[in-house]
């Protein structure tokens, strides 16, 4: 039987149940105890050797079983969960991933195993106690039966719930192709900014049943862009399962000793964000355990726990979601930032003086800026939060740090759930209209002129007591200064590194909801453009990207 109709079920499954595994052997580290989780591991690894021996996949199939025989004498209590037991499978798991890139890359299973076979087969505990045998574990495993691999294809129908039988409907679990899901995206933006050129026809034309059709088509189009994007959203677990074996694999390196939490692994986001976000938050841990988290005789040294203190919380706030990475480390100290930032030529002392603790903080986003004594294989290169921030940006976020000396750091993330479809607000400023994403907008206003004053060689005005600069857009694009008309100027405060500034433009045309298209060449090396937008009239616009535009 051809069974190459199911290498991508099968690498697809397999990197599943990788992901599983690393995630479980983690957790076990912390609670070696778990039984739950010990069968769980022991089923991943048995699973991925029936879909391989399925697969005719021999050498794959070979290493799951010696894996899976590993497990099994923690089962019985054979042998303890220690962290030698852990290393193994953790380097089993990891040429397990390298073998199924050879499939996925079709040149066969070109990792050798033998090697690591004959380690896992020959392996007894150390002298340390590292494996001991565990009673509990025995006396469970003597009680139950082993448990059935997993299919190594997933149900298309599964009955519904018995209260449901009637309506002779099924629940399906599909998987579809990334590009059919982006097709869909983008013919559902297509017929946003159609409806928006029937609405501005519509004005034209008098007519109750057009005026009631277009918001009947307005409801429908709404319903179908919040079904095609829940389609597309994924839970953040997507690719927070990996993180705690990048930090255990980093603390171990770096000899420290710490706990790791994620919480909010169910928020869902976009597709296309969920993909951008990973570099970011991994970049993020590890400065928080090569830079954050000191050793454990200085820890104790300082009244703190051996143990360092690093999590990862999501949560959703309105319409935006906030992923907040805080450790309970060292800290930052805004001084000696500003005083490296001086130090390397980033700013003169008279401008660190004006400086915000917040922005002070940021300046460790500044290309090539590093605290760091010495380059290692970790940090000291300068680069990375320059690159981190750039990226959230560019999905239309913010970035924020917020930190004391002694007591920790924290990363504030916030960002759409989704950058395909989103509202903006349009503004004119000379003979151009551009539009900026409202979650880059804090406020819009009409500013009474007298409100306006000179600080220090900026022009300010005072936003709940804090000064807050203003530029003129049309100065930023190199046009000239529109005359003031009436007593108050259209301005909308939005965030740059950490600290309001109000945009002057000519005016508001209102919020719309636009379809986000990406730039191409040359365009798309233009600092401060996120994309474009085609309005309901045929007219194209380009998106602000605020931050990178100032």
């Amino acid at each position: 039987m051809d069974m190459s109709q199911y290498r991508d079920l099968f690498i697809s499954e397999s990197r599943e149940y990788l992901r599983t595994i690393n995630s479980l052997i983690v957790d076990l580290e912390n609670d070696a105890g778990d039984r739950e989780k010990i069968d769980s591991l022991f089923r991943a690894a048995h699973s991925i050797k029936g879909m391989a021996a399925s697969m005719e996949y021999r050498d794959i199939s070979e290493l799951a079983h010696k894996l899976e025989d590993l497990m099994s004498r923690v089962r019985s209590g054979d042998i303890g969960f220690g962290r030698s037991v852990a290393d193994l499978l953790l380097e089993g798991a990891d040429l397990l991933e390298a073998m199924i890139a050879d499939v996925a890359a079709g040149s066969g299973e070109k990792h050798d195993c033998t090697s690591l076979i004959a380690r896992i087969v020959g392996y007894e505990p150390g002298g340390d106690g590292d494996g001991a045998p565990t009673g509990s574990s025995a006396e469970s495993a003597a009680t139950e039966e082993p448990q059935p691999a997993a299919t190594t294809v997933r149900p298309e129908t599964e009955t519904r719930p018995e209260s449901d039988r009637g309506r002779a409907e099924s629940w399906q679990t599909v998987r579809v192709k990334t590009m059919v899901l982006d097709h869909l995206i983008n013919i559902t933006g297509e017929l946003i900014t159609n409806k928006q050129r029937l609405l501005n026809l519509s004005r034209d034309v008098a007519g109750a049943p057009l005026h009631e059709a277009l918001t009947e088509l307005s409801r429908l189009l709404r319903v179908l862009h919040n079904e095609v994007m829940n389609v597309r959203l994924m839970p953040l677990a997507a690719i927070t399962d990996r993180f705690p074996r990048v930090v255990r694999d980093l603390a171990k390196k770096e000899g420290k000793e710490l706990d790791f939490t994620i919480e909010g692994k169910d928020i869902e986001l976009d597709r296309g964000i969920i993909e951008e976000l990973s570099d970011p938050l991994v970049h993020i841990l590890r400065n928080a355990v090569d830079h954050g988290i000191e050793p454990a005789e200085q820890r104790q040294s300082s009244g703190k726990t051996a143990k360092g203190l690093i999590s990862l919380r999501a949560r959703r706030e309105k319409d935006q979601i906030i992923i907040v990475v805080e450790d309970d480390g060292r800290g930052m100290d805004p001084e000696h930032i500003t005083a490296k930032a001086i130090e390397k030529g980033f700013l003169t002392p008279e401008t660190a003086e004006q400086l915000s603790r917040q922005e002070a903080l940021l300046l460790t986003c500044l290309p090539g800026f590093s605290t760091a004594g010495a380059v290692t294989d970790v940090s000291g290169r300068g680069v990375g939060m320059d690159a981190v921030r750039a990226t959230i940006q560019a999905l239309c976020g913010t970035l924020a740090i917020e930190s004391e000396p002694g007591k920790g750091s924290r990363i504030i993330l916030k960002l759409p759930p989704t950058v395909a479809i989103i509202n903006v607000l349009l503004i004119t400023t000379g003979c151009f209209t551009v539009a900026v994403p409202v979650n880059n907008v804090i406020r819009t206003l009409e500013l009474k002129q007298e409100l306006i004053t000179n600080h220090g060689t900026e022009r300010v005005f005072y936003l709940d007591d804090e000064p807050v600069p203003l530029v003129s857009l049309n100065r930023v694009f190199g046009r000239p200064l529109a005359p003031v008309k009436g007593e108050s100027i259209p301005v909308f405060v939005s965030e740059v590194k950490g600290r309001k500034v109000g945009l002057v433009v000519d005016g508001f045309l209102g919020h719309q909801e636009v379809f986000l298209k990406p730039l191409g060449r040359p365009l798309d090396k233009a600092h401060g453009l996120a994309g474009s937008a085609i309005l309901g009239d045929g007219e194209v616009i380009f998106i602000l990207d605020v931050a990178n535009l100032l």
